[in-house]
């Protein structure tokens, strides 16, 4: 099961490379007073992120050192564990599949502690209770294609996509819950699939560069470009709900951050996820005002 769980994907040679970076740049620092912070490369990331660190830093005396951009799933799980970040906020779907390597889809609740169960066993790594949201993949396209066609699940693209260009992240290309395993159980053979960075994938199929995307449900500019998220009909993707992952060493040398981050459970659905991300990729709002305005909502 271990060797299953650290199976080596395309991508984790180049989150080795940035672990061994990340080793490089924190010499001196003192883990005594300080929290390193992680996060993987798209804006919701990173507003997450900065909640956590605003959150420690308004109610204690750490130094929070922020490493955002870090990359896909398996530069910051690796990170993680070599103890170059101390926490970053990951999905329990992610984990569930693309970490821990599982393949039976389970329910919100029995996901969330098979990942809570599993990471402190494997790898003495604590989750902490969900922020609310449920950020899952959405195969998406424009509303104009879908009337067009009259879809309105993945299922329904069966007999256009041999027309069709996809648009999907470098990571969805290779995960267990990505485009392998999605054109396999559906039947989609796409004319053409292109990797495109998770910022340009809702300008890509606006641009009409692109006909699919793997959008993220929780993602604003599916409304602002007038894009449709397909029903997922056979129940492809697990579910990803969002939560802080930290090492328990972390928690032994800070206990107050445990039930300091807990306060976070719940406080963020969908909704109010969609509105800070749009705020960030659409308004131009730095994500640390986003974040700053959203904890002051809290209080």
């Amino acid at each position: 099961m271990k060797s299953k769980i650290l199976a080596a994907r395309a991508y984790t040679f180049c989150g080795l490379i940035c672990v061994c970076v990340l080793l490089l740049s924190q010499c001196g620092i003192d883990r005594s007073q300080t929290v390193v912070l992680g996060c993987k490369n798209f804006t919701e990331q990173i507003i997450l992120g900065e909640i956590i660190a605003q959150m420690i830093e308004q109610n204690t005396k750490l130094k929070v050192v922020r490493k955002w951009n870090l990359g896909g799933t398996m530069v910051c799980h690796q990170a993680l564990l070599a103890g170059e970040i101390d926490l970053y906020p990951e999905y329990t779907g992610t984990a569930y599949m693309n970490v821990l390597g599982q393949n039976t889809i389970q329910d919100a609740t029995r996901t969330f502690k098979f990942v809570q169960q599993k990471y402190l066993e494997e790898f003495q790594c604590e989750w902490l209770p969900a922020f609310g949201l449920n950020n899952t993949y959405t195969i998406t396209v424009r509303r104009e294609d879908a009337e067009k066609w009259n879809v309105k699940s993945i299922s329904g693209l069966q007999s256009f996509a041999g027309e069709l260009t996809a648009g999907f992240t470098a990571e969805f290309m290779e995960r267990q819950d990505g485009w392998p395993q999605l054109r396999e159980q559906y039947g989609l053979p796409f004319a053409k699939v292109v990797d495109l960075e998770p910022g340009l994938m809702y300008e890509a199929i606006a641009n009409n560069n692109v006909d699919v995307i793997c959008g993220f449900s929780t993602d604003g500019r599916i409304s602002v470009y007038d894009l449709v998220a397909l029903e997922d009909d056979l129940h492809f993707f697990p579910p990803y709900y969002a939560a802080p992952v930290a090492r328990t060493a972390v928690f032994d040398l800070h206990p107050e951050l445990k039930g300091l981050l807990s306060q976070l459970a719940g406080s963020l659905d969908n909704q109010t996820m969609q509105e800070l991300n749009l705020q960030v990729d659409e308004h131009k709002v730095a994500p640390k005002s986003v974040a700053k305005e959203f904890l002051a909502t809290m209080n």
